[in-house]
């Protein structure tokens, strides 16, 4: 295999899904509206230090909690939601809030409140993570991230009771699939969600790259370590091309560590909250490293169109 990049492949679609785009626009339309006010966002808008570090520059100050928000003043959630308690709390300090959660997070928010007094529910996620948080605090729920953990639920799970199961959106069929699997064999009463609560631009992005990863070397998968769906991309990739790798800003790029590897095709991908700007930023070092190497999305990719409309009332 030659040391030298010829080809590099785009993914598509890659970086900022509908959900990080809408969040990013909600932030930006509240500062414009309500010039005069200091705006605070609770926990990082996406999983994205790029997209943190921009906002605070213009002014943006983020924070851990609704305790370190002053009373009367402006508080925006991020993408990933929250649960009612932080709501609660909120408004109990007269807090204007702005709710920025991605619209398949709150469907699935919506979900858990209509089903918390008829079925149990189990949750695919990731213990800890934001948006975990804030749905499993909607209605009680059995956190799984592995087959094992579904085993662990045969002595608590009273076969009786209607039974279902909801999912972290950074997830997909493909990371899924075997955890689904243990669930209905051993609940083969359970209900299935709709396709509709399952995100389609974790699915959409990892199958993309599952598409490309016959005709490249190597994928390179840009995103903050914090992001889920970032991670995920990775996995992925390693799995079928383990001279993959990840960067989360283009000064992490080494061409020697390129050319350690042997890449002569290499794929590109980006986690939902990723901005484009740092993708080209990545190439452009790329092309200082290699004047000749030819830059395309991989053919027959596809654009990701889905877009959410902003709510007329910013503020509650």
């Amino acid at each position: 295999m030659s040391n030298q990049l010829k080809k590099v492949y785009l993914a598509n679609p890659r970086g900022f899904c509908a959900g990080v785009k809408y969040a990013i626009s909600f932030v930006e339309n509240v500062q414009k509206n309500f010039p005069d006010e200091q705006i605070y966002v609770r926990r990082e808008i996406v999983h994205n230090r790029r997209v943190v570090k921009e906002m605070e520059e213009k002014g943006i100050k983020f924070v851990q909690e609704i305790d370190e928000v002053p009373e009367n003043s402006i508080v925006i959630f991020s993408a990933h939601g929250v649960s009612p308690e932080v709501i609660e709390k909120a408004k109990s300090r007269k807090i204007k809030i702005g709710d920025a959660t991605c619209p398949l997070v709150t469907r699935v928010h919506r979900k858990a409140k209509k089903l918390k007094d008829t079925h149990q529910i189990i949750y695919i996620g990731h213990k800890g993570h934001d948006e975990a948080i804030g749905t499993m605090g909607e209605a009680e729920m059995y956190l799984v991230e592995t087959e094992n953990d579904v085993e662990i639920l045969k002595d608590i799970i009273d076969s009786s009771k209607p039974l279902t199961y909801l999912m972290q959106t950074t997830l997909s069929i493909i990371d899924t699939q075997k955890i689904v699997t243990k669930i209905s064999e051993i609940f083969p009463f359970v209900e299935n969600p709709d396709k509709g609560d399952i995100c389609y631009a974790t699915t959409e992005r990892q199958e993309a790259v599952n598409e490309m990863i016959n005709s490249i070397d190597a994928m390179l998968v840009i995103g903050s370590e914090n992001s889920s769906n970032t991670l995920r991309l990775f996995q992925l990739a390693s799995k079928n091309k383990s001279s993959s790798f990840k960067v989360s800003s283009a000064e992490e790029l080494i061409k020697e560590s390129l050319e350690n590897k042997g890449i002569s095709v290499l794929g590109i991908t980006a986690g939902a909250s990723t901005p484009q700007v740092l993708v080209d930023e990545i190439i452009e070092k790329l092309k200082s490293f290699y004047p000749e190497v030819s830059v395309e999305n991989f053919p027959d990719s596809r654009e990701d169109k889905m877009n959410f409309k902003l709510p007329r009332e910013l503020l509650k």
